[in-house]
Order: structure tokens, then sequence, then C-alpha cells
């Protein structure tokens, strides 16, 4: 594309990286199969589907298995459920520390009774699709860093399917 360049060599290497970049947009580690203690795990986010105006992103990925000593990728065709984000769901607020926000009940709202006493705090939620739109035009939040934590929750919420062989 480029021949007809004079590209110094610091560009060269940018260039060649531009080249080589893998097509997914994340890959990131997820803890061992159960089962197949032998390979690293992974999610890749292969693509994303994304409609505003019904606050719906539908996020296309695969699991990735890597064989431990050569990372030799293994073709096991392992579950992939449904992983969407829309005006249905919800995620916790995070803080700073990227840990979800814990406030105090207020008083009308906890219901002791005589067994159990009733828990004193809960955490922040907010629409996961608006926070998405939030955090990425008032807080800066990157692109890859959003798939990172939204990649977070969603294994630790879907990980006995994603389990399952």
């Amino acid at each position: 594309m480029n021949i007809h360049l004079e590209i110094p060599t610091q560009l060269q290497t940018v260039l060649q990286q531009i080249d080589e970049m893998p097509l997914y947009l994340a890959e990131l580690p997820v803890e061992e199969h159960p089962k197949l203690p032998q390979f690293n795990r992974f999610i890749q986010v292969k693509g994303i589907e994304a409609k505003g105006d019904y606050e719906f992103v539908h996020f296309l990925y695969a699991q990735i298995l890597k064989d431990k000593e050569t990372g030799e990728v293994i073709n096991i065709p392992l579950p992939t459920p449904d992983w969407v984000v829309n005006g249905e769901t919800w995620s916790y607020f995070r803080g700073q520390d990227g840990e979800p926000v814990e406030l105090p009940i207020k008083d009308e709202y906890r219901q002791n009774n005589e067994e159990n006493e009733a828990p004193t705090t809960d955490k922040v939620k907010v629409p996961s699709y608006r926070y998405m739109l939030w955090l990425m035009k008032y807080q800066n939040a990157k692109f890859l860093e959003l798939i990172q934590n939204y990649t977070k929750d969603f294994v630790r919420a879907k990980i006995e399917e994603l389990n399952a062989l």
C-alpha cells in the first residue's frame, strides 16, 4: 500500500503492528475451565452490535482455549450464552477504585424481623446501557476498559453456563 514511500524505521514498526493486528476487539483471561485445567481460557470479543434508539448492545464473543505449554489454540466448541446489555439490564455504579459503591439504606426501607437483622447498606444500581454511554461521554472511559469491565461482570453472572461442556 505504501511501497512508493520512504518510510522511517520507527513508523515502519507501527505500520507492521497495524498489519498484524488480530481481528478481535479484546481478549481477556478467564479462570481455567473446571474440566479442562490443562488450558488457559480467554474470552475474545469479536464484535458488537449496538442500537442506540433501543438501548441495546449485543456482544459477539467466543471462549478460547490455549494449551498452557505451547500456547496453541485448541478448537473445542464451548458454550456462548447470549451477552446483551439493554434497557432492562442493570450494573453496579463503580467508584474510582473500580468497586461497586455501597450506601446506607434509608431507615424506612429496612425490614427487620426477629430472626435476621436487615442489611444496612446496598450497592448503587444503574441502567447498564445508559451507564456505558455516561462512562464514555463524561468519564472518558476507553472502549477497551469498558469491554474489560463488562466482560468481568458477564463472566461472574454466567460462569455456570460458560463452564458447561
